[in-house]
């Protein structure tokens, strides 16, 4: 077995890293637009011992999801500006 770390491929047919991709769920699932919601839903599993795991886990896209469908071309636009805005600076151009 080979020490190479275990990849998925993204719609757009780029490979990332089981790592990087992991990484990256958990620091959107912390942040406060749905850590109340992946609170509850733990607590619920942890404490009360109302959920299996694989219901914490099959509801954990749902959270996302629902987030990202919210967001609409304007708020895509907003980000691209601050983004381009931000890379200038870096680049020294503002």
């Amino acid at each position: 077995m080979s020490g190479a770390e275990e990849q998925r491929r993204t719609e757009q047919g780029e490979l990332i890293g089981v790592r990087t991709l992991r990484g990256f769920l958990r620091r959107v699932l912390a942040d406060d637009a749905v850590a109340d919601k992946v609170d509850e839903l733990l607590f619920e599993h942890v404490v009360a011992g109302r959920y299996h795991p694989s219901v914490v886990a099959e509801s954990l896209p749902g959270f996302l999801n629902d987030i990202i469908a919210s967001a609409g071309m304007r708020d895509w636009q907003a980000i691209a500006d601050e983004l381009i805005v931000e890379a200038r600076e870096v680049d020294g151009e503002v």
